[in-house]
This record gives C-alpha cells, sequence and structure tokens, in this order.
C-alpha cells in the first residue's frame, strides 16, 4: 500500500471509526469500550461475569490491549487480519463482538480457573486458541493463509479465522444498546467527574482546615505552655499554702493560749485585786486607828499646850511681878 493511501486510511480510522478517542487525553473512548464491553458480558455471560469479578479481575487487566491494538497484541495475524475486515465494515463496535464471542468460548475453562494469574495469563496469551484448527485440511490452509503466530511459540498453527468472524457476527449487539450503556458510562463519567471535583473542592477545604488545625494546635501548645507554667506556679501558691496553713496553725496555737492566759487573768485580777483591796482596806483600818490615836494624842498635847501655856503666862505674869517688886526693892535701896 502506498505511503498516500496508508495515510489516508489512519486519518480515516482516527476520524470517522472514532479510533483517535480510544488514544487522547484520559483515553474517553477506551474507558467507554471497555464499560460497554462489561455490561455485555454481564448480559450474555452472568456467571462468567460474577466469576471475573469476585477474583478481582476487571477488563482493564486483559481488554485494554485488545482494544487498542485491535487484537494485533498477541492475536495470530489469520485472525488479526479478518478482525480488521470487519471493524472496516461495520465499524469500531465490531471489537465488542470478538470480545464477547472469545470470552464465550473460553467461558467453561475460565470458570474452571480460580487463581488470579491463572485467569489473567489465560485472558492475554490463550484466549484465541479456542479456534486452533487441530486438523487442518490442505483447502483451509490455502483459503485462510499460512501467517504462523505471533507469539513465542515455535509450532505453526492454523486458526479457524471463518469461524471467528461467523461467530462474532452471531452475537447481537443492537445499536440501541450501545447507546444505553454509552449513556450509562457518560453519567457514570459525569459523576465521577462531579465527585472528583467535591473531592477537590474537599481537599482544598481540608488544607484550609489543615492550616486552621495547624493554627489551632499551636495555640493548644501555647496555651499548653502557659498551663504549665500556671501549672508550676500553682505547685508554688499550693506549697505556700501549706506553709501559710502551718504559721496559721501555730498562731492558732499561741492564740489559743492567749485566750486561756486572757481567759484566766480576770479571775486571778480579781483574785489579786480584792487581796489587795483587802489590804488596802485592812491598812487603812490601821491607818484610821492610828489618826484616831495621833487625833487623840494631839488632843490631849493641845490641852497639854494650852495648860502649858496658862502656866507660862501665870509664871510671866509672876515673873513680871517679881520682877516688879525687885525693881521697887532696888529701888528702895
Amino acid at each position: 500500500m502506498p505511503e498516500e493511501e496508508a495515510f489516508c486510511l489512519l486519518v480515516r480510522l482516527m476520524n470517522h471509526y472514532h479510533l483517535r478517542d480510544l488514544f487522547i487525553q484520559d483515553m474517553p473512548g477506551l474507558h467507554m469500550r471497555l464499560y460497554q464491553f462489561e455490561r455485555l458480558l454481564e448480559d450474555f455471560e452472568p456467571a462468567l461475569y460474577c466469576h471475573l469479578h469476585r477474583k478481582g479481575i476487571s477488563s482493564h487487566l486483559y481488554a485494554t490491549q485488545w482494544f487498542l491494538t485491535l487484537f494485533a497484541y498477541r492475536f495470530p495475524l489469520q485472525l488479526v487480519l479478518r478482525i480488521y475486515d470487519l471493524i472496516l465494515s461495520e465499524g469500531l463496535s465490531a471489537i465488542l463482538r470478538f470480545g464477547i464471542v472469545l470470552m464465550q468460548k473460553n467461558a467453561s475453562t475460565l470458570l474452571a480457573m480460580s487463581d488470579m494469574s491463572q485467569l489473567t495469563t489465560h485472558l492475554k496469551d490463550k484466549v484465541f486458541d479456542v479456534y486452533i484448527d487441530k486438523d487442518p485440511s490442505a483447502g483451509s490452509i490455502l483459503d485462510n493463509g499460512f501467517f504462523g503466530s505471533s507469539s513465542s511459540s515455535i509450532d505453526k498453527e492454523v486458526y479457524r479465522a471463518d469461524q471467528l468472524v461467523r461467530d462474532a457476527c452471531e452475537v447481537k449487539i443492537t445499536p440501541e444498546t450501545l447507546k444505553a450503556y454509552t449513556l450509562e458510562w457518560e453519567e457514570k463519567t459525569k459523576a465521577e467527574k462531579e465527585r472528583e471535583a467535591e473531592l477537590e473542592t474537599l481537599r482544598a477545604s481540608n488544607a484550609k482546615y489543615a492550616i486552621s488545625l495547624r493554627k489551632l494546635e499551636e495555640r493548644v501548645e501555647a496555651y499548653d505552655r502557659e498551663q504549665a507554667a500556671l501549672a508550676t506556679e500553682l505547685v508554688h501558691t499550693k506549697v505556700e499554702n501549706e506553709e501559710l496553713k502551718d504559721e496559721n496553725e501555730t498562731y492558732k496555737g499561741q492564740v489559743r493560749e492567749l485566750r486561756n492566759v486572757i481567759e484566766k487573768q480576770p479571775e486571778e485580777l480579781e483574785t489579786a485585786w480584792q487581796a489587795e483591796r483587802d489590804d488596802l482596806m485592812k491598812r487603812n483600818a490601821k491607818v484610821h486607828e492610828e489618826n484616831q490615836r495621833l487625833e487623840k494624842e494631839m488632843s490631849e498635847l493641845e490641852e497639854e499646850l494650852v495648860q502649858t501655856k496658862m502656866q507660862y503666862a501665870e509664871i510671866n505674869a509672876s515673873h513680871e511681878t517679881l520682877a516688879r517688886k525687885w525693881t521697887d526693892l532696888k529701888r528702895q535701896f
């Protein structure tokens, strides 16, 4: 094929057959075909679908290489050429028919397997072995053309490519079914994008909350340090309070002793005052008696003084009389 025709074929495959959607960013066409394939597998082979689902094997593990290479990745060239014929004839949706018919032909074998690695290996490398012509005739070799296998097997096999195409054509997949599954996938994708947008919003909010949380943690750490300082101060205060309590108890003891002393002092003072009063009264009585005695003596002395003065006056009068007499006698003699 000339380069120009090959390029035109590539452009038509990319645009008219929508092969481009399988390779652009995020691969929306591939994800849509994989979703359609899983839904069709659930419809045509529900037991196999449930078996693979329980084993954790999704169509992404094995069908991705089928659809991206249009089955050329591992499939024998004999089969690939016939698959391309049907794709160019009916469109890219034909890959779904080939995928379903291969799963149908291998259903019993796959259901008998329980190991995930065995299932994955069979789906990737051996799913086309069901179409090996074990007893090929000369006509079948000439009709199909002997291209051999693209695998690493040494033996060259002849495949029943026509039978594969006939089986694929018998798989009834209506455009309405594909359209319904496409709408489901679009709704699912839209919901996932909305969920992703919501998750991004939540992540942004979470980042803000993380910053706020960090600030709160810093504030809590500051509060913890302040609380530790307050706790230390509280311990010191408690120690001081204990010391003050001890000192207060000491003062209370002293107050009780002083109170006992004060309570006892009035009685002692009363007793001492009464004793002193009695003593003073006795002394006063003695002084009074002494005063009376002295007054009596003074009265007696006053009387004696009066008598003495009277005697003195009499003596003085007698003296004066005698003196006059003496004077008279002197004059006479």
